[in-house]
């Protein structure tokens, strides 16, 4: 299946109401994004109803991916039922029988691979503790592996995947499980090169389908958070800081908007098949296809910014992968 460069991504989009969320997809589709990935809790559903309403009469046009997660019955990551009843919610609620892609949400997660007792705040949150590296788990035979391979051989999916943002414990998951594609969040932009470093020659060594989600860094990468110079968040070391102002310099001395820079920059990377990128309005859209269609960077611009990347810990919400 060929995907577009720029996918949308759907976990920002619903503050603008459906009449919005239509126009957006669209005319998205209009342009050629044929990749739509949203979410059984983005929105607690909502995001996925809006989407389906959208995509009535154009759902054969898209390639379209939800996810599995952050599930609230007791256990239920370790359920094969309990993920089937949610994923058919989700289809329900896009209005379909199957989707291209069904995904694990936040795989890198212990959750998923251990029957350990998990709080229900940490199960229905994507800010649970991470696979362990002295543990072993069932990670080619745990019931969400077998979910996934359920909902494939039933035809409710085309394709099965994985997503999460430690692109060194999503390795691991890749060299165990069966699967034809995957979400690396965070993990690879001008900053941070974690997912080149760990994981992407083993993605392409296997022939895995790869989005890159929220390649912004929490929209740091689009609008540049300038006071940080004067007064650092207390999460930010000096190797971050480097690399960070290392590149809004390079930003600076280029005169390309920055969103475009960062766009035009991970096109360098072909391991990378599709930029998921949220939105709140079409003219986010808009000049996310109008930056990709001006091609990669020239190449000593591109080199320049190849230079400050970093292979380093990403602190998010509350925690600390690598």
């Amino acid at each position: 299946m060929t995907v577009a460069e720029l996918g949308l991504g759907t976990a920002f989009m619903a503050a603008q109401g459906q009449a919005g969320v239509d126009e957006c997809v669209a005319r998205a589709m209009e342009r050629g994004v044929n990749y739509i990935d949203t979410a059984a809790n983005y929105g607690k559903g909502k995001d996925e109803e809006m989407l389906g309403t959208a995509l009535r009469g154009r759902r054969g046009g898209v390639f379209l991916a939800t996810k599995v997660g952050c599930v609230a019955d007791p256990g239920g990551h370790r359920k094969v039922d309990s993920l089937m009843a949610q994923f058919e919610g989700s289809l329900r609620r896009l209005q379909t029988d199957r989707v291209d892609l069904i995904q694990l949400h936040e795989a890198d997660q212990r959750k998923w691979w251990t029957d350990d007792a998990v709080a229900e705040v940490e199960a229905v949150s994507h800010t649970g503790p991470l696979i362990k590296d002295d543990e072993e788990y069932d990670l080619a035979s745990a019931p969400c592996v077998e979910f996934l391979h359920r909902a494939k051989a039933q035809g409710k999916a085309r394709f099965i995947g994985i997503t999460g943002k430690d692109a060194r414990r999503l390795a691991r998951l890749v060299e165990a499980g069966p699967y034809d594609s995957m979400m690396v969040a965070h993990q690879h932009n001008p900053i941070y090169r974690n997912a080149g470093h760990f994981l992407l020659s083993l993605t392409e060594q296997r022939g895995l389908g790869v989005a890159g989600g929220a390649m912004f860094i929490k929209g740091w990468l689009a609008v540049a958070q300038e006071a940080w110079r004067r007064q650092r968040p207390a999460w930010m070391d000096d190797t971050f800081f480097r690399a960070y102002f290392g590149y809004l310099d390079l930003q600076a001395q280029s005169g390309i908007p920055l969103p475009e820079l960062t766009l035009r920059w991970l096109l360098g990377e072909p391991r990378i098949h599709c930029i998921a990128t949220g939105f709140s309005a079409w003219d986010e859209i808009a000049a996310n296809i109008a930056a990709l269609e001006k091609g990669p960077l020239p190449a000593d611009l591109q080199a320049a910014i190849d230079a400050v990347g970093i292979v380093h810990p990403l602190r998010y919400q509350g925690r600390q992968t690598l």
